[in-house]
């Protein structure tokens, strides 16, 4: 009786071995899952980093001490995306992308600079022409975006673009007959000396 029983423990063994290496040979036919089904991603280029100016006024200082300025507006930065080919993604998904590119959180698309400038307290150490200034850190490039189809098998929906945000925002006073470090807001300012 015991051996009949083990005879029979492995004859289904057996069975359910071949079933189930037959199994996949149903599905060899069907295209490899790739990604997820509606995953949308983006792959940037020319992405690039820089400040710019949006306030700065010269100003003389006759003696060292603090003084209270106010710069004048110079030019507006605003977030957002523009669709140059394709299908149109989001603004919002677009800069979203890009932040997870570059450093420092972006601003949301649809978000602006201010046109009207607070005034700002400096302290001088020395008499002398100076620029009190505010600015941002400009981050751009340019995206090609696509969406998994709805059965995971391969991207299309394809979407090109550029796109345009600010992450960091400074102000200050630089004297124009400094030499401030080239890529920093300080040297921006220079230009208005």
């Amino acid at each position: 009786m015991s051996k009949r029983f083990l005879s029979t423990v492995v004859a289904t063994g057996v069975a359910a071995v071949s079933f189930v290496a037959l199994g996949p040979a149903g599905t060899a036919g069907a295209a490899p899952l790739v990604c997820e089904p509606g995953y949308k991603s983006a792959s940037w280029t020319s992405l690039d980093k820089s400040w710019v100016i949006t306030h700065a006024k010269q100003i003389k200082i006759p003696k060292s001490g603090s003084y209270t300025k106010t710069a004048t507006y110079r030019k507006t930065v605003s977030s957002g995306r523009e669709v140059t080919g394709g299908a149109s993604y989001s603004a919002n998904w677009v800069i979203s992308s890009m932040d997870a590119h570059v450093s420092g959180t972006l601003s949301k698309a649809g978000e602006k600079t201010k046109k009207k400038s607070e005034p700002a307290t400096f302290n001088f150490n020395k008499p002398g022409v100076y620029v009190v200034f505010s600015g941002v850190k400009k981050a751009s490039g340019y995206y090609t975006a696509k969406t998994c189809n709805s059965k995971g098998t391969g991207f299309g929906k394809k979407g090109y673009g550029k796109a345009r945000s600010w992450s960091v925002q400074a102000e200050g006073a630089v004297k124009c007959t400094e030499s401030p470090k080239k890529g920093t807001a300080k040297r921006e300012a220079k230009a208005y000396c």
